[in-house]
């Protein structure tokens, strides 16, 4: 017999709701909680195959309980119900990590329909989690996870590990651009929580990368053009009420989104709406470093990214990363890895020319197949 917790702080719509499910459904007991200590002790102590959550509006301690019970039956699929704007609900929603949900007032047939899919699906599981899902699969994934904890970081170093193993990994320039293509595709389907316009945005994007071949054949390009995706929902997310974060997070994003144009102390403090002073004693405090060691960390990570993947002159790459000066961005490069960006380049030099050299022979041959 299959068990399912029902949680809601209104007496008569716990019991409306258990009588749907007990009388929809086939051999299920139902269990029942009117507050959330009770509901998280119960998904503790008891093997449970669906929790259905009565959330009327979500605010921060109904979504610290939807937190707390993903992390204590990761097992346990969740069936959200809510009388809240759909909006509202959805941006919630996506942010804890919750596939389904119901908008009420909702017919009793759906509430069953749901229940059944979200406790098959959950038998299911297992197999799902095989390692034949692939690379791409378990990337996107990561992906998801780091968007719903509004990580930019994570979302940008995930982005580049995909693509380093891949144009690393495959020595078939089409099967490369197919899978980077969609890979771009994956992300595109990521901004669906984002609302239409965002949505327009991505496949627009998708759409003239799907023609440019010269920027799948390439690692660097194919980046900026997934950076960009990536940006267009971490706007979304500045203009939205996506970010529930504490501010800190917020202040991060902003700061790595804009590395390469030089943002100053005082601009990223205005942004902080803090002063200059006690803005740096607090990003001190939340990093373990100070501003500039930060943000010259973060362009130097960049520029090893453009000397390996790119054939972009040094000259070019320090007015990229808004160095006045090609002399001072080699001196800061030398301090931090401790050669001259030339150096680095002539040292590890690999991926840039090489998928360069594959796309050149690829391109060659189709011209002289096509003559």
């Amino acid at each position: 017999m299959k068990q399912i917790l029902v949680l809601s702080d209104n007496a008569l719509e716990r019991q409306i709701t258990g009588k749907i499910l007990s009388s929809g459904l086939e051999k299920v007991h139902v269990l029942y909680a009117m507050e959330t200590e009770q509901a998280l002790h119960t998904l503790q102590t008891e093997q449970l195959d669906l929790f259905v959550a009565d959330i009327p509006q979500f605010n921060l301690a109904r979504c610290n309980m939807i937190a707390a019970a993903r992390q204590l039956a990761p097992e346990t699929p969740i069936l959200v119900l809510s009388s809240g704007e759909q909006e509202h609900v959805s941006l919630n929603i996506w942010r804890l990590g919750i596939r389904d949900y119901l908008l009420k007032p909702c017919r009793p047939a759906w509430i069953v329909a749901a229940a059944k899919a979200l406790m098959g699906e959950n038998r299911r599981q297992p197999a799902a989690r095989e390692p034949e899902a692939g690379r791409q699969a378990r990337y996107l994934n990561d992906l998801v996870e780091h968007l719903r904890s509004f990580q930019y970081k994570k979302c940008i170093q995930t982005t580049r590990e995909y693509l380093d193993l891949l144009y690393r990994d495959e020595d078939n320039v089409k099967a490369v651009r197919d899978e980077v293509v969609n890979f771009a595709a994956g992300i595109a389907d990521l901004g669906a929580p984002f609302g239409q316009a965002v949505q327009w945005k991505l496949s627009s994007c998708l759409e003239q990368f799907r023609l440019r071949f010269d920027r799948q054949g390439r690692k660097y390009e194919s980046y900026l053009t997934l950076e960009k995706m990536l940006n267009i929902m971490f706007d979304a997310m500045e203009e939205s009420n996506f970010y529930e974060v504490e501010s800190g997070q917020r202040i991060l994003n902003y700061i790595d989104r804009n590395l390469r144009r030089g943002l100053s102390l005082d601009e990223a403090a205005e942004y902080a709406s803090m002063s200059s002073c006690y803005f740096s004693k607090f990003f001190k405090k939340m990093t373990g470093q100070n501003y500039i060691a930060y943000v010259t960390d973060g362009k130097i990570e960049l520029a090893k990214q453009m000397l390996l993947d790119t054939n972009m002159p040094v000259i070019n790459i320090s007015y990229e990363l808004s160095y006045g000066e090609t002399n001072y961005f080699s001196k800061a490069f030398k301090r931090k890895v401790g050669i001259t960006p030339t150096e680095f380049r002539e040292r590890n030099r690999r991926t840039g020319d090489e998928s360069s050299r594959m796309v050149r022979e690829q391109d060659g041959c189709q011209e002289g197949q096509g003559k």
